[in-house]
């Protein structure tokens, strides 16, 4: 057990809030938006397989099947963007990456 965490928080790794994965995918989303802009890519090919990496490993995180259809097409707008990430689309993974921030958006808008 990590006791500087403890002693400095209080509480046991199981008792710490982890970030909901609406969240994280929106914080991820958000990312690799900034990333792919066309004038901060100086290599696109590999900007895009790093935007690439980012987005699957925060997809790896989060549960597709919620009971929000907002959350769930989100989650199906990331996950198509990063198809098109793989072969260096840039433009349509940019479209889709930008129609799950709005789902994401709805998502969080049905929840408050």
């Amino acid at each position: 057990m990590n006791t500087e965490l403890v002693s400095r928080t209080g509480l046991v790794p199981e008792q710490m809030i982890s970030p909901a994965p609406a969240d994280v995918l929106e914080l991820a989303v958000e990312r690799v938006l900034a990333a792919v802009r066309p004038s901060h890519l100086t290599d696109p090919l590999a900007g895009a397989h790093a935007a690439e990496k980012s987005l699957r490993e925060a997809l790896r995180t989060v549960d597709g099947a919620s009971a929000d259809d907002a959350y769930g097409r989100a989650v199906a707008c990331a996950e198509a963007a990063c198809e098109h990430l793989r072969y260096a689309e840039l433009q349509e993974a940019r479209l889709l990456l930008v129609a799950a921030r709005g789902q994401l958006v709805r998502s969080h808008s049905g929840r408050a």
